[in-house]
């Protein structure tokens, strides 16, 4: 992608792969995921910025020594490449390697592919989903405060599974910057819904 390309939105898409999601449940992720990138009100969505389009990124993260990068930065603001993204995504094989929940790791991957986007982006957004905290020796605040201090807004879609702390901790732990927000999915069977909802909020960037 030559630097000249401007977008109105860089989004990377950083889904939670860990050993507490089978395989069942992360094809229900990536289905979720393309689903999401269909969704006709998407397009519209993107139409209505400046620019017209937007860079998009899938990784795959689990541990603090396992992230994936699963479809590289592409700039997207037609159907076809919204499908060709799509079917990308549904086709993703499971990356991941035995251990913890490697957050802080996943956000702080998700930064350095932010750094190095070869576009001009109007706003950075990290779309972090998972369905747990970081027990893999990291410190979440910490990363998204160094997300945040480099003009990077973090989202969260924490997968609840009957959670009693997760949102809490999505909320004080993992969101920051300008417009940030949190859209839970009560399991992984909502799990499409929510990022359904998710990409049409970061997309248009709604703030309410």
């Amino acid at each position: 992608m030559p630097s000249a390309v401007a977008v109105d939105l860089a989004l990377v898409l950083a889904v939670d792969c860990s050993s507490s999601v089978d395989e069942g449940d992360f094809r229900m992720q990536m289905d979720g995921i393309a689903a999401a990138l269909r969704n006709p009100p998407l397009l519209d969505a993107i139409a209505a910025g400046n620019f017209r389009r937007i860079a998009v990124t899938l990784l795959q993260w689990s541990s603090w020594q396992s992230q994936e990068v699963t479809v590289e930065w592409r700039v997207v603001g037609e159907r076809a490449e919204l499908e060709a993204f799509a079917q990308e995504t549904e086709k993703a094989k499971r990356e991941w390697l035995p251990g913890g929940t490697g957050l802080a790791a996943a956000i702080t991957f998700s930064i350095a592919l932010l750094e190095t986007l070869p576009v001009l982006a109007s706003r950075r957004v990290i779309d972090v989903s998972g369905d747990g905290e970081d027990n893999d020796g990291g410190d979440a605040g910490l990363a998204r405060d160094a997300a945040v201090a480099r003009g990077i807004t973090i989202n969260g879609l924490p997968i609840l599974s009957g959670s009693s702390i997760l949102m809490s901790y999505y909320r004080t732990q993992v969101i920051g910057g300008p417009g940030a927000f949190l859209m839970p999915a009560a399991n992984m069977q909502s799990f499409k819904e929510a990022m359904t909802g998710k990409l049409l909020r970061e997309v248009g960037d709604f703030t309410v």
